[in-house]
């Protein structure tokens, strides 16, 4: 391993500012994007900061896909209107990784186990600029997901590893949040709609 490679993996055991922070449940790491492939150092920051991640993409074959599946279907199974899911992911103000559209990330999710959560926090740059995040509620719902809020990020997201993460403009406007078909609130958080 070279040694950017060993500097992002020592990050990653650096707590972040309230990167972990949820009181309400348990957060579940779930990876939109082939970060593995497409952005190394970003993955092994990624899997030394949060051990057990759900990867959605980066499988080479069918037989990896269906034995990926057979390992991980009941991967977001226990998950509860308490938890937050949060998702990574390289976007822009139409796509999330490599879902062009929200009923394909949906499938996916669903494939998983996903049913009931508190939350959906996409950590994916641009993703709560435009109406992505009012198509998404609407087909998450249409396709039997039900949370209480889902929320994404206005501008880009900044990473200033391993110390500080945060969302570049205005940080009163920093995530769009959108209401879901669960009636919770959180309260102290963003999400008391």
């Amino acid at each position: 391993m070279n040694l950017k490679n060993k500097i992002f993996k020592a990050a990653g055991r650096i707590p972040l500012i309230r990167s972990h922070e949820w009181p309400f449940g348990k957060i579940e790491i779930v990876l939109a994007y082939d970060f593995k492939k497409r952005s190394p150092q970003e993955y092994i920051y990624l899997k030394s900061k949060y051990k057990d991640i759900l990867e959605l993409v980066g499988r080479e074959s069918d037989y990896e896909e269906r034995k990926y599946i057979y390992n991980n279907f009941h991967y977001l199974r226990w998950v509860t209107e308490n938890d937050r899911v949060d998702i990574f992911a390289h976007a822009c103000t139409s796509s999330v990784g490599g879902y062009n559209q929200p009923g394909e990330l949906a499938n996916d999710l669903k494939k998983f186990g996903l049913l009931r959560v508190g939350v959906i926090k996409f950590q994916a740059c641009y993703i709560g600029r435009g109406n992505w995040l009012e198509r998404a509620r609407d087909v998450f719902i249409d396709k039997g997901i039900n949370f209480a809020y889902m929320a994404g990020p206005t501008d880009r997201v900044v990473w200033n590893n391993p110390f500080i993460k945060y969302v570049r403009g205005d940080r009163r406007q920093a995530y769009k949040v959108v209401k879901g078909n669960i009636n919770k609130t959180f309260p102290g958080t963003r999400y008391t709609l």
